[in-house]
């Protein structure tokens, strides 16, 4: 099911995209990898660093990095960026 959604939203993206560019609309997504919230919270240590292990950066994101990411793409400074789906994950996958 999360494949499929995933899958979904990135195809939505790519169209939305092409559909909306010529109003001036961008349409972006940003695809987190490991983000230090509560949601994790429940795993144990020994499964937080086995997964911190995959991460090339070694480290977790953190909210403040997706909110600063999110500011970029809204700030104007992004203005030729349409359907792109920027992955935020340390290098977790590439």
């Amino acid at each position: 099911m999360y494949s499929a959604v995933k899958g979904a939203q990135h195809a939505f993206v790519k169209a939305y995209a092409k559909e909306a560019a010529y109003t001036g609309t961008r349409v972006n997504a940003i695809a987190p990898g490991w983000i230090d919230t509560e949601m994790n919270d429940e795993l144990s240590e020994e499964d937080k660093q086995m997964v911190i292990e995959q991460i090339p950066l070694q480290k977790t994101g953190s909210p403040e990095e997706v909110a600063e990411l999110t500011g970029f793409l809204v700030s104007g400074k992004a203005d030729y960026i349409t359907g792109e789906i920027v992955k935020l994950n340390g290098g977790w996958y590439i």
